[in-house]
């Protein structure tokens, strides 16, 4: 059965990556919560996805030079942000699975200790673009299983050809996992192959139904979409 994985919880009625919709998420029945974890100033682990606070604020701040209490003071939506903290107390209370995405390098280790100090390393998938970012979580708790995504607007036919083709990166990363956007040419013929050589596929962000359904066809192991709710309800009907 094709997992249903909330995009920064369910983002599309509740503030993203909050705690709020990270539950709300929980309640349209996601199976898993993806979510985006950076640094701050002060080195707290925050669930946050933009390089900067302007799209809340109107200001051009880089979220690496706010210290958490700064960043508190965002208002998102009417909620605060959260700490990869609060969310993994979050998932260990409701069995909560996390697709947690990297923003970058040099946090592998910390990540692993939140997941460690919480006890949900069977409840958590790591996720990155970044190549270097997997191989540190490979290096710094090789039991933790990883994901690559994919998926960037960019001509160069070298990304083209490893979007298309996933598994010689996929196998360099060490990962078991592949994490492609749903506009990459010719998904839907690479998702069976790529599952077949014995990755799974989860495939973001999805939102149409039209796609869903598609996905679901070619045995998409997951989805991750901005409406968990419509994802429940269309996979209920696709059992029938």
């Amino acid at each position: 059965m094709t997992l249903v994985i909330a995009h920064r919880g369910a983002s599309a009625y509740a503030p993203e990556n909050t705690l709020r919709a990270f539950e709300l998420a929980a309640q349209q029945g996601a199976d898993m919560c993806e979510l985006d974890v950076q640094r701050s100033a002060d080195g707290t682990l925050v669930v946050f996805h933009d390089d900067t606070t302007e799209r809340w604020d109107g200001r051009d701040r880089p979220v690496g030079e706010l210290t958490l209490d700064a960043l508190r003071q965002l208002d998102i939506g009417g909620e605060r942000i959260a700490t990869l903290d609060e969310v993994a107390a979050f998932a260990r209370e409701r069995g909560m699975r996390l697709n947690i995405e990297l923003k970058g390098t040099g946090m592998a280790e910390s990540v692993a200790a939140v997941v460690r100090a919480h006890g949900i390393d069977d409840l958590v998938l790591i996720s990155s673009f970044w190549e270097e970012a997997l191989v540190e979580m490979g290096q710094a708790a090789p039991h933790l299983a990883c994901a690559y995504l994919m998926g960037v607007q960019t001509l160069l036919p070298d990304v083209r050809f490893r979007e298309t083709w996933p598994v010689l990166a996929l196998r360099r990363a060490g990962v078991g996992t592949w994490h492609p956007a749903y506009q990459i040419p010719l998904l839907l013929r690479v998702l069976p192959v790529v599952r077949r050589a014995g990755y799974r596929v989860n495939v973001w962000t999805v939102n149409r139904t039209d796609v869903m359904t598609r996905l679901i066809d070619v045995g998409a192991d997951g989805i991750i979409t901005d409406t968990p709710d419509v994802l429940r309800r269309l996979l209920a009907e696709h059992a029938r």
